[in-house]
């Protein structure tokens, strides 16, 4: 019987080979392959444990465009102050550091989502609609599991198909390629398409990516594992399981987004997961069209 070294030893080539595709792939990235500066700067802020708000507020207020948009977004429904937030500062105290954290890396991904379409049935902004979607599907998901979650399930869903963009910037014809197969069959894998076409799948770019961008592992996890979270290890399966979740609701509510499974059932293994009952499943389904539409208007532009 093959032992476990055995089959470690017969998976590294294989291993090898993804790595390699994933290197190439991020080596040949332009606008994305960093996280746009002020992000990544409110970032490394967000680390200081001496950091201010009014320090936070002042580094946000260099960019004037993404300020508009973050009190664009404050100011919305989708976060329940409407029209009483006039500065940075303000929504900071009022939102919590780790929240207005995530709005500035949400509001400045805007314009990577951007380009012309790649056929009539794929673009990028329709990636983008999608995830937002999924972003304000898995914020209601831990807004009934578990409400400390909230900020970081909403980040996680918004990133979760980053690799897709990945591929996009990457190599538009591949795409194409992995577009027309799936087209053609919607029942297709499309990670084993898109293993055959780049040599790895949108998870592994969209990982390797969000590590690049310094984001914490759990944000990476959810990009690495968000069509299989149960073979993810037990104590990393949480979050992939809530996006995974809101993915499929998601599907439920809207027009299935092309490059992406199609199916709307969720197993009982996975709510038992993550403690949901489909009571529970019923009502954050409802609550999703309204949130979607909430957040779009928001941050959709």
């Amino acid at each position: 019987m093959p032992t476990t070294l055995d089959s470690h030893l017969r998976m590294t080539p294989h291993r090898q080979t993804r790595d390699a595709a994933v290197a190439a792939v991020l080596s040949k990235l332009s606008n994305l392959a960093m996280l746009p500066e002020i992000a990544a700067r409110v970032l490394r802020l967000a680390e200081d444990p001496d950091v201010t708000m009014g320090r936070m507020a002042e580094v946000i207020s260099t960019a004037p465009e993404l300020s508009a948009r973050i009190l664009r977004i404050v100011n919305s429904a989708f976060y329940g102050f409407p029209g009483e937030v006039r500065s940075i500062e303000r929504a900071a105290v009022l939102m919590g550091l780790e929240s207005i954290k995530n709005v500035t890396i949400a509001a400045s991904l805007t314009r990577a989502f951007q380009g012309r379409p790649l056929s009539r049935s794929f673009s990028p902004r329709d990636l983008w609609t999608h995830s937002l979607a999924v972003a304000a599907a898995t914020r209601l998901v831990a807004l009934d599991i578990d409400r400390r979650l909230a900020e970081e399930a909403f980040l996680a869903g918004l990133l979760h198909d980053i690799g897709l963009m990945a591929e996009l910037q990457y190599d538009r014809q591949k795409v194409g390629v992995v577009l027309a197969r799936m087209e053609a069959d919607p029942a297709a894998d499309l990670l084993r398409i898109e293993e055959q076409t780049f040599g790895a799948t949108h998870q592994d770019f969209g990982a390797a990516l969000l590590r690049g961008w310094n984001l914490p592992s759990s944000f990476c996890q959810v990009a690495e594992g968000h069509h299989r979270p149960l073979t993810l290890p037990a104590e990393n399966q949480t979050l992939p399981l809530m996006v995974y979740v809101a993915d499929r609701l998601v599907a439920g509510c809207q027009p299935a987004f092309m490059l992406d499974e199609h199916s709307t059932e969720i197993a009982d293994a996975t709510l038992d997961q993550l403690r949901l009952t489909r009571e529970q499943l019923a009502t954050i389904a409802e609550a999703i069209p309204a949130a979607v539409q909430e957040l779009t208007a928001a941050l959709g532009g």
